[in-house]
């Protein structure tokens, strides 16, 4: 059975900057790296616990597309993903908050 995938306020922040960013260069680019995120995090309708978890965040899991990190939490008696974050491999992890 499959589960339900919710994005956070972050989350669909961060998508949209990627892809704002991208697209100053290369509209095209934008328009696909934003497809492939999405379709990766949409994968984890049905595979949920596919991504590993993360060190140092209780109940955070993650699914690479370089250089782009998706973190989630499966929420198993909602049957529910909830997308955290969007995240840039480079930028600073201290800054980034999955609550």
């Amino acid at each position: 059975m499959a589960y339900r995938l919710i994005y956070t306020k972050p989350a669909e922040r961060d998508l949209e900057g990627i892809v704002r960013y991208i697209a100053k260069d290369n509209p095209r680019a934008a328009e696909t790296v934003g497809l492939e995120l999405v379709a990766l995090a949409e994968s984890l309708f049905h595979l949920p616990y596919r991504g590993a978890p993360v060190r140092d965040r209780v109940g955070v899991r993650k699914v690479i597309h370089a250089p782009y990190v998706v973190l989630y939490r499966v929420d198993e008696e909602r049957r529910m993903v909830r997308v955290q974050r969007f995240w840039h491999a480079r930028r600073n992890p201290r800054t980034l908050s999955t609550e």
